[in-house]
């Protein structure tokens, strides 16, 4: 409504000129258009439009005239104008608005087109601080309209939901005045389908002669037929005609469809003289009487309600000092039947009534009900109420239904019991005038199922409602009490309800207990727990806005699903609340929370023309949010503005764990679209480990940021400063970085990064460049890797310079390129025993806390399906070159490489391109140097190096080539021969000269030593050897000095075990098991050196 105020305005404004009338209409209409169009126009669209509506004036003339003129008005939204106005005249007398009267002589449209509905928009203004005192309207003492026409009036399909558009004039006229009145109004469809409705409708006054005359037709398809769903949209007709003076006054109505009347009847009123007093003024009598068959107007599923006939009877008498008599009231179809009688009294309180009806299909079935927006049954209902003055004042009233149901929602058993009393009471001057009313209602429903599990859960089976309040003439309605029950749920409610001349004012208490939450959880989303208890005390007026209120609610280990709020919720919670709103202004005189972690208050005012609010909050420990931190975060804030018009000014300051503070000072306007703030203060960058484990972080970081503009990013700028010390840590890498230089400038959406790490293992990290914070993220950063030494203890340890340049989109299609170069390398191939242990089964964790779980995932040891696709992909142009010293030792092996590759592809798809190649290599083996003929070490797509190495050398025999090849991480080794011989036979030849089957024992222990080496624990050749010696185990073992030994084991029977071990140092021992029973175990041992040992061991499977 607010935007329609300056129309009023701009057409007051010339009603204080219309004297200078004949003055104005001397001027050229050029000069007149001109000015209307600068200052009226301009004025009204300024003022009209906001957010979605666009409205446009063209072709206004004549304002300061009492004939206005205007050539077009559109109103368009987000997607287009849905509204359009032309050729409007407006012919009327703006003096007569002084003596609050309307006179418009003519109003004319050449064309009303209504394409579309307008497209709902977003509420964004909040509203109005100051409550609007509740009074009723002005009304102006008459109206005349002598003439209103619309030559086309277009209803696009949108507007009326019929698939199609219609097109209609409109002609009519109305006056009010006097308490006399008249109004005509006629309507035609100009497309294609046929419709007329007329209206002629006249009322004198001081003769009391009404005329009316209502006309309604249409063809097949109609607008109104189609609008009111009637089956098949037949052709329509209804008609209401009568003339006379009201004391003999009869209206014919009829409706029907296809020819075929449906509904017909009369409403009648004649006067019912008292004939011994002719002169006095005489009651009416009134009657109606209407019936027909229904069942056409409505699909056949209404049948059982309706039947073949309804009927609607009313008979009375109304007096002309107030009141009436209802003798006969009859309802009927072939489900209802309601019967009824009242006497009301000049007072308007009821001296009698009775009423009786019930609704029952005769067959019994549920019954469809024709009312209502949604499709609703029932078995069958009874309603009695009854009231007479002339036996007491007590009145009561039922209603029983039965088998109610309702889109998915089923009532057993619904009942309202109520009874009363209405009485008259004596005022001061001994008049009996005053009425008063008490009331006890009860609903109960029992049996209530809901498909949907949510409202079950929400209200239960058996919800009721208990009220019971008084009322006095002149005085408000009492509430003692209004008290709802639900399985979950109570809330009462007393208090008093002023009239409408208070704006309907409740003043009252209210209490509501809910000790099972859980009961929400579905309804709401969350994951409820607790319960609640809330009470509240004041006032509210729902017409004017105006509220008093107290309120505070207690929680109980409350409980809503999110972790971070849960933490702080658990245990007792209380929330209090003391505010009022009236036409000053709001004002919040306490806002308060307490939990077991949490306090927090506010206050504070707020009108049109000023406010301030104090804001103050304490977290016992940041910790319960999970961010990695411990320690109390306390704020305090304070904004407060002067005038209308002026900012808010804004001052906040937080303190946290570890030292970190932050405050904010300035201003911020009205409608949060601009600010300038300054942000300054420190944070620990611990904050960051909550969102990933690929770099852990520990030290402060120091802000001095200013926010000057729109609440945007391009309007920050200024400086993050990292202490000097503060520490990185990339787990996967292995590096630990100490940050020597930390800043990052900002400036308009862009931020300037100087970086200087050093690394614990030697050498150092540095970044610098330029980085967006908008969109794709566009980057230019170089990175810098001076001597930086990257080390897996177990597998590698390398010194890396160059640089490497990132530019483009972060989000996705970057470019890494750059050149980098690496020291002395050492490659070691881990040794492991022949045995083996093989990889640790997977192991389910029960009852692991979250902290574990934590320390499991960051450990890589819980895989996650994030179903979130590939991450971001970046070109690649990178060069990596050593042109020597990259040395591979271990199992033997000692081989140097150098070389170039480089790395093409993208990030999700590495192409290496290039090799380091062999420079020079050898295989030590038992005393034996096989020189190495051939080497390469590449990268595949995982980054995973694969080398191969390999030896070749002769015996007087053979040709033995021996592979290592695979993966740095599994490598394997193979060996050939020419002629071809078993791996086993090869190595018995290549170290000893002779077959297998023809060296001893200690030469035996000596070649699985050599495959160990060679192998690292291989299994295969060992296997081999142990076959061919027919033993049941063959193991070498390596001390953790460096010794090793072999174990070698054979089954003598069934119950008898021996094994020999004999280690490097020439030193045996030999050990027998004897299994007694499945339980008992004789051991026995003896060693070279003459220790000697025997054990009985008893074991019991449980």
């Amino acid at each position: 409504m607010n935007k329609f105020l300056p129309v009023i305005t701009a057409i007051c404004i010339p009603l204080a000129l219309m004297a200078q009338d004949s003055t104005d209409s001397t001027q050229t209409d050029a000069t007149q258009t001109a000015r209307d169009r600068s200052v009226i126009v301009g004025f009204l669209e300024d003022n009209l439009s906001g957010a979605g509506r666009d409205i446009r004036i063209e072709g206004f003339k004549g304002l300061l005239s009492s004939n206005a003129t205007l050539d077009e008005l559109t109103i368009a939204d987000d997607t287009g104008v849905w509204f359009t106005l032309r050729d409007v005249e407006l012919d009327w007398s703006r003096a007569a608005l002084f003596s609050g009267r309307v006179e418009i002589n003519r109003i004319t449209a050449g064309e009303i087109l209504f394409d579309r509905l307008p497209v709902a928009e977003a509420t964004t203004t909040a509203p109005s601080p100051e409550a609007k005192p509740f009074s009723l309207p002005d009304l102006p003492v008459s109206i005349d309209i002598g003439a209103i026409e619309a030559k086309r009036v277009h209803l696009g399909a949108p507007v009326l939901k019929l698939g199609k558009a219609v097109d209609l004039s409109l002609a009519g006229s109305a006056n009010l005045a006097d308490g006399s009145g008249a109004a005509t109004l006629d309507i035609q469809r100009l497309d294609a389908a046929d419709g007329a409705f007329t209206v002629d409708v006249s009322f004198d006054g001081p003769t009391e002669v009404l005329d009316l005359d209502l006309a309604l037709t249409e063809g097949a398809g109609g607008l109104i037929a189609t609008l009111a769903n009637l089956p098949g949209a037949p052709e329509l007709s209804l008609t209401a005609k009568g003339a006379g003076p009201l004391d003999d006054f009869t209206a014919d109505i009829a409706l029907a469809t296809q020819g075929k009347d449906r509904l017909t009847g009369t409403v009648a009123l004649k006067a019912n003289p008292d004939p011994n007093a002719p002169d006095a003024p005489a009651p009416r009598a009134f009657t109606a009487d209407l019936s027909g068959d229904l069942t056409p107007l409505f699909s056949a599923e209404y049948a059982r309600f309706f039947g073949p006939s309804s009927t609607l009877q009313a008979r009375g008498l109304s007096y002309p000092e107030g009141g009436f008599d209802l003798e006969q009231f009859n309802l009927s179809t072939q489900a209802v039947s309601m019967v009824g009688a009242a006497k009301i009294g000049a007072d308007g309180l009821p001296q009698s009534f009775a009423l009786s009806g019930s609704l029952k299909s005769p067959d019994g079935r549920p019954t469809l009900l024709p009312f209502g927006s949604a499709r609703s049954m029932v078995d069958k209902a009874l309603i009695i109420a009854n009231y007479d003055a002339a036996t007491d004042d007590g009145w009561t009233a039922l209603i029983d239904v039965d088998g109610y149901t309702q889109d998915g929602l089923r009532l057993g058993k619904a009942a309202i019991n109520a009874d009363g009393t209405i009485a008259r009471l004596t005022d001061d001057s001994g008049l009996t005038s005053l009425g008063a009313v008490s009331a006890k209602i009860e609903a109960a429903v029992t049996g209530l199922v809901s498909d949907d599990p949510a409202v079950q859960d929400a209200i239960g089976a058996n919800p009721s409602l208990l009220t019971q309040l008084t009322w006095q003439e002149g005085q408000d309605i009492v509430f003692k009490t209004v008290e709802l029950k639900t399985d979950a749920t109570t809330v009462t409610v007393q208090g008093r309800l002023a009239g409408l001349d208070a704006g309907l004012e409740f003043t009252g208490d209210m209490r509501l207990d809910s000790p099972r939450l859980a009961r929400f959880a579905r309804i709401s989303g969350l994951d409820l727990a607790g319960a609640v208890q809330a009470t509240g005390s004041g006032s509210y007026a729902p017409l004017s806005g105006m509220f008093d209120l107290t309120a505070e609610a207690k929680g109980s280990n409350l409980r809503f699903g999110i972790a971070q709020v849960d933490a702080l919720t658990n245990g007792s919670s209380t929330v209090s609340l003391s505010a009022k709103r009236d036409e000053t202004g709001l004002t919040l005189r306490a806002a308060d929370m307490t939990t077991g972690a949490v306090t927090a208050s506010a206050k504070g005012t707020l009108s049109s023309e000023a406010g301030a609010l104090t804001l103050s909050a304490r977290l016992d420990d940041v910790a319960r949010l999970g961010v990695g931190l411990s320690g109390p975060l306390t704020l305090a804030a304070d904004v407060s503005r002067s005038s209308a018009t002026a900012p808010w000014q804004t001052e906040a300051n937080m303190t946290g764990p570890g030292g970190s503070t932050a405050r904010v000072t300035g201003t911020l306007a009205q409608d949060a679209s601009q600010a300038n703030l300054a942000l300054t203060g420190t944070a620990p960058l611990g904050l960051s480990n909550r969102f990933t484990t690929a770099a852990l972080t520990q030290g402060n970081a120091g802000f001095d940021l200013s926010l000057n503009g729109p609440l945007a990013l391009s309007s920050l700028s200024g400086q993050i400063q990292v202490t000097p010390g503060a520490r990185v840590v990339v787990s996967n890498a292995g590096l630990a970085l100490t940050v020597e230089r930390g800043t990052v400038t900002l400036s308009g959406e862009r931020a300037q990064i100087d970086v200087v790490t050093n690394a614990d293992s030697g050498g150092g990290i540095s970044a610098s460049g330029q980085l967006g914070l908008s969109g794709t993220v566009p980057a230019d950063l170089t990175m810098a890797f001076n001597g930086l030494t990257l080390v897996d203890p177990t597998l590698y340890s390398t010194s890396l310079n160059g640089s490497l340049a990132i530019t483009g989109p972060l989000a996705g299609g970057a470019a890494i390129a750059g050149d980098l170069t690496l020291g002395r390398t050492d490659i070691t191939v881990s040794a492991s025993g022949l045995g083996g242990s093989g990889d640790i089964p997977e192991i389910t964790h029960t009852g692991q806390t979250s902290a574990v779980l934590t320390t499991r995932k960051r450990a890589g040891l819980v895989v996650t399906d994030r179903n979130g696709g590939p991450g971001a992909s970046y070109g690649l142009n990178v060069t990596i070159a050593a042109p020597n010293q990259i040395f591979i030792r271990g199992r033997g092996l000692d081989a140097e490489l150098g070389g170039k590759l480089r790395l093409r592809g993208t990030t999700q798809d590495v192409i290496p391109v290039g090799q380091f190649s062999l420079i020079r290599g050898r295989l030590s083996l038992l005393g034996k140097r096989i020189v190495m003929k051939e080497g390469t070490l590449t990268l595949q797509g995982e980054l995973d190096p694969v080398v191969r190495l390999v030896a070749e050398t002769q015996t007087p025999d053979l040709n033995v080539q021996l592979v290592t090849e695979g993966p740095l991480s599994a490598l394997a080794l193979t060996l050939s021969s020419s002629p071809t011989l078993p791996q086993e036979e090869i190595l018995s030849q290549l170290l000893f000269g002779r077959g297998l089957s023809q060296i001893s024992a200690l030469q035996a222990a000596q070649m699985a030593s050599a495959v160990a080496t060679l192998t690292g624990g291989g299994g295969g050749l060992v296997g081999s050897i142990r076959n061919s010696f027919g033993l049941d185990d063959l193991d070498l073992q390596t001390s953790e000095e460096g010794g090793s030994s072999l174990k070698l084991g054979k089954y003598i029977s069934d119950k008898i075990y021996t094994d020999v071990t004999i280690d490097s140092d020439g030193k045996s021992v030999i050990n027998l098991n004897l299994d007694a029973t499945d339980k008992v175990t004789v051991k026995g041992s003896v060693s070279s050196t003459g220790d000697t040992g025997v054990g009985v061991y008893f074991e019991k499977d449980y």
